[in-house]
């Protein structure tokens, strides 16, 4: 991590007519002058052809780079090209074979600590159609059944903007697929894809905090922020300068990268302070020409829309970002939570109820969602049902997240709800609320950070505010009745965020993105993950059969709220329509700049802008993106 010193900082400020500054890494940036006679290196002219082969360049293919080429753009790189290799081939006899790593990647597989730290993998690797699980036996087997081909063929470790630069030019120069990773953190298999040349951004490590800062109509503190930072990275720095900038929920989530570029949302501020994307004052990108580029709201204006909301990875590679700062704030947590089999431990906040108290427990808590977003505070819940004792049983559990609220006033505001909960046979006495003086120590983790890397995929729905706004609407009791549905009769966990980022709260500049227009008069965000994971163990048919199923479940939360779009950070990578779903009546917009910025699709990702004019070949019919990306 970095740190400027204030004073030279403002001197630096001054000295430059823009309002942006750059990171050593980012100082260190490509010219004509390292080319010499390497064309593959040079950056795109405005008047250069687009590619017009079917497909991308596929390891294998007659015009794959010749490993002299691979050498001579090592070179250039200074060293900083990776070789595509799982570290699950350390399991596989052959010449990747390591029985000490092997033992690692066993115990560690399921980590994201361990999927972040390496520069090959995504957290999920169905998304790859799971080319070289990790061996469940002692036996190794052969590093044939190792399809070493769907992961990228090369990694290009981006510790400074020439190497991201060099990594952009010589895909496009080579007609190769290019992606990027930051921390492997994506639902959908965006960050990732066979036979590609993957840009790593994780090495991005900077912040600098900025007391001061003037930029069009905002005024106030700021801080610029390197796009591989991660969600616990923000905490640490939020405490050294005693401020508060937005945060994801989970503690290995790259924050400024892809996150942002999806909308980006707060499991705790997002109704009081708006979405990642509502921050952005500024950012440093390198576009699909090569060349680094500073977008603000008078500069570059055009890119500025589109990569705040307009999905992640289809624009450039972020390196940089100056965001909004706030003052510390204290974070309130009201807890409930109720459930139909007995309590194992003594709870202040959960109680045993009824089956028919527990559905209707549910439709009160959800009706005080209004009221919730109302107060600037965000809904977080799960409800699941399971077999216990040989009888179907179900659990909820719901928080309050009341971000700048104190602990009395919090517990004032809950009891009202509690009142409404007790009239429907949920006992729960007085309200328990957990206090935090700030947003660094809610998001405190006492095991240090990570999460469980998951293989399942899931669908999920935006519901628009005008579903809540009467409890005893069709349309309430209708989408109460598709969550009960996909609960009770569909066997899977329902989850839900449950907040407002209108344009009220996302002020200047963020009233003026691409965020989606559903996005914007949403009120929840559920989700619900198939109850089987989408690992090797699975045939590819019976992935699809087990998707349909879950699609059918998804369909009905659809029915109840029609039109309202999905959040497309967490989302069904087959999600119906996702031109309109996932970017409203932005999608237009969106497809101009797409083709004035980047004519050679450099940048395409799955259900990015643009991306259904191409297609992965050999996914038997799964949705995965090991194969050779090619033209529709």
């Amino acid at each position: 991590m970095q740190f400027f010193p204030w004073a030279a900082l403002v001197s630096l400020l001054a000295s430059q007519s823009t309002n942006a500054f750059n990171f050593p890494f980012e100082s260190h940036q490509l010219t004509e002058s390292d080319f010499g006679n390497n064309s593959d290196i040079v950056f795109a002219s405005s008047t250069a052809s687009t590619n017009s082969s079917r497909c991308k360049n596929y390891p294998g293919d007659a015009d794959w780079p010749s490993e002299e080429k691979w050498n001579s753009f090592n070179a250039s790189l200074g060293g900083a090209l990776i070789k595509g290799i799982p570290p699950a081939a350390a399991c596989y006899n052959g010449t990747y074979y390591d029985a000490d790593k092997c033992t690692m990647v066993k115990k560690m597989q399921m980590s994201t600590i361990f999927t972040t730290a390496d520069p090959v993998i995504p957290n999920g690797q169905w998304q790859l159609g799971n080319p070289c699980p990790v061996p469940q036996s002692s036996v190794s087997p052969p590093l044939s059944a190792c399809n070493l081909t769907s992961f990228p063929a090369y990694v290009v470790n981006a510790t400074s903007v020439k190497n991201i630069q060099l990594g952009v030019n010589f895909a496009r120069n080579n007609n190769i697929r290019l992606t990027i990773k930051n921390t492997g953190h994506d639902f959908l298999g965006r960050n990732t894809g066979g036979g590609a040349l993957q840009i790593w951004t994780h090495p991005l490590k900077a912040l600098e905090y900025l007391p001061e800062y003037e930029m069009g109509q905002y005024s106030g503190k700021a801080a610029k922020v390197a796009s591989g930072l991660e969600q616990f990275e923000l905490h640490q720095y939020m405490e050294k300068y005693n401020m508060t900038i937005l945060a994801p929920g989970s503690t290995t989530v790259g924050a400024y990268g892809g996150f942002m570029g999806g909308g980006g949302f707060s499991t705790v501020l997002t109704s009081k302070l708006g979405l990642m994307a509502d921050q952005v004052l500024s950012f440093e990108i390198v576009t699909a020409d090569g060349k680094f580029l500073h977008a603000d709201p008078e500069e570059n204006e055009d890119l500025f829309w589109a990569v705040r909301g307009g999905g992640p990875g289809n624009w450039g590679v972020v390196t940089s970002l100056i965001v909004k700062a706030y003052d510390t704030l204290p974070i309130s947590q009201g807890l409930i939570g109720f459930q139909t089999f007995p309590l194992f431990i003594n709870s202040t906040s959960t109680v045993q109820v009824s089956e028919e108290a527990f559905w209707k427990g549910v439709s009160v808590y959800f009706s005080w969602l209004p009221e919730i977003t109302s107060a600037q505070g965000v809904g977080w819940n799960t409800l699941s049902g399971f077999t216990f004792n040989g009888t179907k049983s179900f659990t909820f559990n719901g928080r309050v997240n009341l971000g700048g609220w104190q602990k009395r006033d919090a517990e004032t505001f809950m009891t009202p709800m509690l009142k409404d909960l007790n009239a429907v046979g949920i006992n729960l006495t007085s309200p328990t609320v957990q206090f935090y003086p700030t947003y660094p120590q809610q998001a405190y983790v006492p095991g240090g950070p990570g999460e469980g890397a998951s293989n399942s995929r899931f669908g999920s729905h935006l519901f628009p505010r005008s579903t809540f706004a009467d409890a005893t609407s069709a349309q309430f009791n209708a989408s109460m009745a598709a969550i009960r549905s996909f609960v009770e009769d569909g066997g899977y966990s329902f989850h839900s965020v449950d907040y407002t980022p209108t344009e009220d709260v996302a002020g200047w500049p963020g009233t003026n993105s691409a965020v989606s227009p559903h996005l914007r008069r949403a009120m929840m965000h559920a989700t619900g993950y198939d109850v089987h994971d989408s690992g090797p163990q699975w045939t590819a048919q019976q992935q699809i059969e087990s998707h349909a199923r879950l699609n059918a479940y998804v369909d009905k939360w659809r029915a109840a709220a029609p039109g309202s779009g999905a959040y497309m950070n967490e989302a069904d990578t087959q999600e119906p329509g996702f031109r309109e779903s996932f970017y409203g009546g932005n999608y237009g917009r969106l497809l101009g700049i797409k083709e004035r910025v980047d004519p050679w699709d450099v940048f395409y990702v799955v259900t990015g802008v643009g991306s259904d004019r191409w297609y992965s070949e050999g996914v038997k019919g799964l949705p995965t993106q090991q194969g050779r990306l090619c033209r529709v």
